[in-house]
């Protein structure tokens, strides 16, 4: 007998104050694992920086003070994501900023999940299912201040607006108005305009409702919905496409964003490897679930989740397999996790074949990232000293102390990692920021910038860091005529512009 979601009618009335309780558990424990684990903005770890944490609130902060990424700041990141980062910014300023702004995202990454698990299954359930996607998360959130977490809230939003409708209002794939297609879209376009990757799972729900369409010969409704996800995608673009018009700039953010991103993504990827493959392999475990029990899934929901795994591990094969690219996976492997627990309720462990292969599939999963968090963890209570961070940033500020006030925006820098920008509270003038020897690499035009600067316009002030010539040889050589060195310390060397001596 395939399984059909029943909702018990006492957990879908809960009384008012009983959710609201519900919920502000959510938002204590959502937000103490923010505070224990988003090493790079959490308060309790106050002057502990991370480069690409660092890099994007930087940018938030230049676009508060009228600097537009792709024209002043080179990344292939999209501007949703650098514009949430300016309005932590608008906030509070530095990493304070990015952990207002996380905080809101990761509540409601929870009580989705939460609310996705009581569509199927009670809330001691739940618990256990909150648990593994808290303890994964302890890895995949890196150190806090990551495109996927901001991203994450979007992917399980859309997953739960269309099993609500299946479940609670027992409708079909057939049967969603095309309202939701268009949310569909909109949740997609978002994604795109910030990493085409994190929106893998919206992809593998779109593409889901459009194969029933297909299997159906629907072929008038699966034209109307493709037109109603490409509406969806316009509404997200239109914001996008004024604000760089308007700061004649929308050629630079197309270039950065998808040519060079797709670039990045096909041309400068990691080949093979096991540690990559036991990264998806929640994502693995969700497929394999969902293919082994479509006899005993309703349909929308074994078609779903077989398109979400895909879509995901063929995307997070793009590139490099960083950790925190993969909570992209959460939404895929919890909604199999419910799902099984559902179907195995009560758990009689190896009772048939499927659901021993699927326990072995979950325990690889378990295996790989258990011991990740635990090695987190025990960084969070041995691994780094307030001491170590505490003078970085002393050593940050006695390099700033010697460049003028009114000059710090006047201020270059090599091999340096982003944390002295923020700890500093300088801004970078010239748009290649950081990650210069990969983006060199990808865009060689960039190393003719930064020489023609050198030539033309060359900044008062340079900070350089470690392998500054063995990584960028002919900015060094350039360097070294014009500059001087003044002041040197563990956090970098600082560059006077000769004839300022």
């Amino acid at each position: 007998m395939k399984l059909r979601a029943s909702i018990d009618p006492g957990i879908e009335n809960l009384p008012v104050k009983q959710k609201l309780a519900e919920y502000i558990g959510l938002f204590i424990v959502s937000t103490t694992h923010l505070l224990l684990f988003s090493l790079w903005t959490s308060p309790f770890y106050r002057l502990w920086y991370g480069c690409d944490a660092s890099f994007f609130t930087l940018v938030g902060r230049g676009i508060l003070e009228g600097k537009v990424p792709y024209r002043d700041f080179f990344d292939l990141k999209g501007p949703y994501f650098f514009f949430v980062e300016a309005l932590g910014q608008l906030f509070a300023h530095d990493r304070l900023g990015a952990f207002i702004i996380q905080v809101p995202f990761a509540f409601a990454s929870l009580v989705l999940v939460y609310e996705l698990c009581l569509l199927f299954i009670t809330k001691k359930q739940a618990i256990f299912v909150m648990i593994v996607y808290l303890w994964g998360n302890i890895t995949t959130l890196w150190g806090g201040n990551t495109l996927e977490e901001f991203a994450l809230p979007l992917s399980l939003g859309c997953l739960y607006i269309v099993l609500n409708r299946i479940v609670r209002h027992n409708q079909t794939f057939s049967d969603l108005p095309f309202s939701v297609i268009t949310i569909l879209g909109l949740c997609l376009g978002v994604d795109i305009f910030s990493k085409i990757s994190v929106g893998a799972p919206i992809f593998g729900i779109i593409a889901a409702i459009l194969y029933t369409d297909i299997s159906t010969k629907n072929f008038r409704k699966l034209l109307l919905r493709i037109i109603y996800v490409l509406l969806g995608v316009a509404l997200a673009a239109l914001p996008v496409i004024i604000y760089f018009g308007i700061n004649s700039s929308l050629s630079d953010m197309i270039f950065c964003v998808f040519k060079l991103g797709f670039s990045r993504g096909t041309d400068y990827y990691e080949s093979f490897s096991i540690t990559w493959e036991l990264k998806l392999s929640g994502c693995v475990a969700a497929f394999m679930f969902a293919v082994l029990h479509r006899g005993r899934l309703r349909r929308e929901f074994s078609v779903m989740l077989m398109a979400m795994s895909a879509a995901t591990w063929l995307l997070l094969h793009l590139g490099t397999p960083f950790y925190y690219y993969f909570t992209t996976v959460y939404p895929a492997l919890l909604l199999a996790i419910i799902l099984f627990i559902k179907i195995y309720d009560p758990i009689i462990l190896f009772e048939n074949y499927r659901q021993a292969l699927c326990l072995a599939l979950f325990f690889i999963y378990l295996c790989y990232y258990v011991p990740t968090g635990l090695d987190t963890v025990r960084t969070v209570l041995y691994g780094r000293s307030f001491e170590s961070a505490e003078e970085y940033q002393h050593n940050a500020e006695s390099i700033a102390t010697l460049i003028p006030e009114f000059e710090r925006d006047s201020v270059f820098s090599f091999m340096i990692d982003m944390q002295m920008f923020e700890a500093t509270d300088m801004m970078p003038c010239c748009r290649y920021v950081v990650n210069l020897p990969f983006f060199i690499d990808l865009y060689p035009q960039a190393l003719t910038d930064i020489l023609e600067m050198l030539d033309n316009e060359p900044p008062k002030w340079l900070i350089i860091g470690d392998n500054f010539a063995d990584n960028l040889p002919e900015i060094y050589e350039s360097v070294m005529d014009k500059y001087d060195c003044i002041y040197e310390n563990p956090a970098g060397d600082l560059f006077l512009l000769k004839g300022y001596n």
